[in-house]
């Protein structure tokens, strides 16, 4: 290992520290301690930091904030939704393509990103900084997140660090980070302390009671609301001072004035009016009022007026002091839940830069106690500190402290959410919030219908609201063919680190145990998102027993390919295989009726193959394929025949994409009825497919066959509604 650094990967500001012999903050390269977590594009170069924050004036459509908000976040989330239509965000927020309803795309340069790319993006400037300050390479992190945030957020996580080149050595809830170097400042050896953490930042709020002593940090409880914080604050504020505005220069909407100003001129007084308001909610928490003094706009008569109001504390304190409340009830309500009274908090560490509002120390000392209530000395550092001390003390160069030295030796961690499995009609809670990590649950369900081959798993977590929100899936085959109401064991495992391992079997067999891939976003949940409304399809009405018989037996074989590419993998062209397959499978099913049998149709598909794309399949097999048909067509022998037609099926079924090439291509002739244009196009992108299969350009031949399909789809009259589900029944 080389060299090991903290990251505290904010929404409004990241920061870097490092530990050697003490533990200190790494200065950028524009040698600032706070790294804004902007990201912008300037003639097609990507931005980041103090540069890409300026970009506001002159493309804020360009300018993104606050990505972490959108970290494993689902297009539509109802929070995603208000920042779509908030004008706060000028960047677009969209499906993601080829993606599914759980996940969003970001809008940069006409192009579509994730979050996880862009947070990639703050990464690698954060490393190529510590890089060139460390003199040496690094290659691991400690990165911290919210308390609050799900499996999934944190996967998202895992997945920027990796697009960044950094190994995570631990991603360390935000909270504990501050408990982390707040513990080796202020205690001794000896000392025992149970500490509430309240992290308010810029774009979540964070709790966390912890144990500290000799070292070792143990999680009571975490808490928080990953939707409140300094950006919602800045918000308020806007529309405050912008209320001010009409109200003392008689203008009668001011929103309107500011929406019809030429696009520079728009750029600039967003960007100029968003500073100004954030250093008054800076300069409030040291002075008893702060002036706006900016360059104004036209009023409805044509007439200039430049603005200069004075916002008074009390204004502001009345607008912030809904927001406290709110954290003052999610502190009550963590209380509640890990069992204990205020009495058993010895303090309560405020950290993050919306805790250094004069008003929350006042409302806290009031609820909880002057005396409970600290301040951390460096609220906007800490976070960083204690991820540096951790990356340091799981590094290769850590020593054992000398005598006396506090040194974090141990940290225990709990769940922060309920998840649950999906039943047909409900949810079974499997792991409560508040649970000591890692955490193991083993339930048993039973099989809805004879034989039943396939099962969906499907993971939620219970968030705002009780709300419950999707965080992974997969997929199980069962091999054997068991009676309605056979019992399948679900292993879940949820490791220290809060990610996800399944495991199922039948109960009476636990050798058939197998691991569930779950999808982690990506290529990997577009293939089980189609696998899963395929299944769906078949179930309906309107499928024969012989038609889902076959999918059944494809889509099984397919599910077990998927669970042998591994939860790493999440991005591997293989998962566009996969999904090709199961489309093949699901047209070739629709095919399938009681006067064509699995003999007609490996004929038919070998026949096609031979014929139609011989130069893609190769000699060998051609050779191979012609040879069996002939000895299933002229063999007396019963046995031989069998097993030709056996051996003849194995080879049709590594071909599915080029099948469903040949429909594209018969397809054709039909679309062109409708339309000559399309059909034609379609033909020619037949062709390209198979030239760039040729060339071994399999990204591009996928690609293009999505669009291929989709071309075709728009003149299929005869597609299928979504019915039917796959599930297990209650234990």
């Amino acid at each position: 290992m080389k060299k090991a650094i903290g990251i505290d990967l904010g929404t409004s500001n990241s920061v870097i520290a490092f530990k050697d012999t003490v533990v200190k903050i790494i200065r950028n390269k524009e040698n600032e301690e706070l790294t804004r977590s902007c990201i912008g594009l300037r003639k097609e170069e990507i931005l980041v930091g103090r540069t890409a924050y300026q970009l506001l004036k002159t493309d804020p459509i360009n300018t993104i904030l606050s990505v972490k908000r959108l970290m494993g976040g689902a297009i539509q989330d109802p929070m995603v939704q208000k920042m779509i239509k908030s004008s706060y965000y000028k960047y677009g927020i969209t499906s993601l393509k080829g993606g599914t309803d759980d996940a969003v795309a970001i809008i940069l340069g006409g192009k579509q990103y994730t979050p996880e790319q862009l947070s990639a993006e703050i990464l690698k400037k954060l490393k190529r900084d510590a890089e060139e300050k460390l003199g040496d390479e690094v290659t691991h992190a400690v990165i911290t997140v919210p308390a609050y945030f799900t499996e999934k957020q944190k996967n998202a996580t895992r997945i920027a660090a990796q697009l960044a080149g950094l190994k995570v050595q631990k991603l360390l809830a935000e909270p504990t980070a501050a408990a982390i170097a707040y513990g080796v400042d202020n205690l001794k050896a000896g000392d025992a302390k149970t500490v509430l953490i309240y992290d308010f930042g810029g774009g979540t709020f964070d709790l966390s009671i912890l144990n500290i002593v000799d070292g070792q940090y143990m999680e009571a409880g975490t808490g928080g609301d990953r939707w409140l914080g300094g950006d919602d604050i800045d918000r308020t504020l806007q529309t405050h001072i912008l209320k001010r505005i009409s109200q003392d220069y008689n203008i009668s909407n001011i929103d309107s004035l500011i929406e019809n100003l030429d696009h520079k001129k728009k750029f600039q007084f967003d960007a100029q009016f968003r500073d100004n308001v954030e250093n008054i909610k800076i300069q409030l928490s040291s002075s008893t009022s702060a002036p706006l003094i900016m360059d104004g706009i036209e009023d409805e008569n044509g007439e200039w007026i430049d603005f200069d109001i004075s916002i008074s504390r009390d204004e502001f304190e009345n607008l912030v002091k809904p927001f406290i409340e709110r954290s003052i009830e999610l502190i009550d309500n963590l209380l509640k839940e890990v069992g204990y009274e205020i009495s058993m908090i010895d303090s309560i560490l405020l950290v993050g830069g919306t805790s250094c509002i004069p008003l929350i120390k006042q409302m806290l000392s009031q609820k909880y106690g002057k005396e409970k209530i600290k301040i951390s000395e460096k609220p906007m550092l800490a976070i960083a500190e204690g991820a540096g001390i951790l990356s340091h003390r799981l590094g290769d160069e850590y020593e054992n402290p000398i005598d006396g030295e506090i040194a974090v030796s141990e940290i225990s961690y709990s769940t922060n959410h309920n998840y649950f499995i999906e039943l047909k009609d409900e949810y079974d809670r499997i792991i409560e919030k508040q649970m000591p990590l890692p955490f193991n649950a083993t339930r048993n369900y039973k099989t809805t219908v004879n034989n039943q081959k396939v099962v969906k798993v499907g993971i939620y977590s219970d968030v705002e609201n009780g709300e419950k929100i999707r965080e992974t899936f997969g997929f199980f085959a069962i091999e054997e063919d068991l009676p309605k109401g056979s019992d399948i064991v679900l292993d879940i495992t949820l490791s220290i680190d809060e990610i996800f391992e399944v495991k199922a079997y039948p109960k009476t067999n636990k050798s058939k145990s197998k691991n569930i891939v779950l999808g982690r976003g990506n290529k990997d949940s577009k293939t089980l998102e189609f696998l899963s409304n395929s299944l769906e399809k078949i179930m309906s009405g309107d499928f024969t027993e012989a038609q889902r018989d076959y999918f059944f037996k494809s889509a099984t074989k397919e599910i077990e390919k998927i669970n042998e590419i591994g939860t790493e993998n999440y991005d591997s062209t293989k998962w566009d295989e996969i999904g090709t397959k199961i489309y093949m499978s699901f047209e070739q099913a629709e095919n399938v009726s009681d006067s064509i049998d699995e003999e007609q149709l490996t004929i038919i598909f070998a026949t096609i193959l031979i014929g139609e794309y011989p130069d893609l399949i190769g000699n060998e097999y051609i050779n191979r394929m012609k040879s069996l048909l002939a000895q299933f067509k002229n063999d007396d022998d019963p046995l031989q025949k069998i097993q030709a037609m056996q051996i003849l099926k194995s080879i049709t079924e590594e071909y599915p994409v080029l099948i469903t090439l040949f429909t594209l291509k018969m397809s054709s002739d039909n679309v062109a009825k409708e339309n000559p244009s399309d059909g034609h196009r379609l033909l020619q992108m037949h062709d390209q497919i198979v030239n760039h299969f040729r060339n071994r350009r399999k990204d591009q031949a996928y690609a293009l066959l999505d669009e291929a399909i989709e071309l075709r789809d728009k003149y299929n009259t005869g597609a299928l509604d979504f019915g039917g589900s796959i599930h297990l029944g209650k234990k």
